[in-house]
């Protein structure tokens, strides 16, 4: 619980789905850039993974249906397209500069929108784009 309470954020709502040719080092970049916490389910016969979860929460409180499913299920494959998603959270500034303190460049500044959003764009260890917004 104390990664979680150190991030000083937590994700509202995403858009679940990532396709990734390396599953372990993807799960690993959400774990140590994000906070998150990874779990790779199921492996082929090289130990490659083939399917696994990151999470926003502890598995153990989205296990127990505690929480919405915040994460990601990550799927072995082919990288498909660029932006995959995005994620409403509350605590954007915090979460920035939780990821820029973990040594994360690939993050835009903040922006705050004339209605009031506010905005960042992270770009994962695979390329892909998530939109983050409060």
């Amino acid at each position: 619980m104390s990664r979680f309470s150190e991030k000083g954020c937590f994700v509202k709502e995403n858009a679940p789905i990532y396709f990734t040719p390396h599953m372990d080092r993807t799960a690993k970049w959400f774990e140590d850039v994000l906070g998150w916490y990874g779990n790779i389910v199921e492996r082929d016969s090289q130990g490659r993974g083939l399917y696994g979860c990151v999470f926003d929460v502890p598995p153990e409180i989205e296990a127990a249906g505690i929480a919405a499913f915040t994460g990601f299920q990550l799927f072995a494959g082919k990288l498909i397209g660029n932006e995959i998603s995005f994620m409403q959270v509350q605590g954007i500034d915090r979460l920035h500069q939780y990821v820029t303190g973990r040594g994360w460049k690939k993050i835009t500044p903040v922006e705050t929108r004339p209605w009031g959003e506010k905005v960042c764009l992270i770009t994962t260890i695979d390329g892909y784009t998530i939109r983050i917004f409060e």
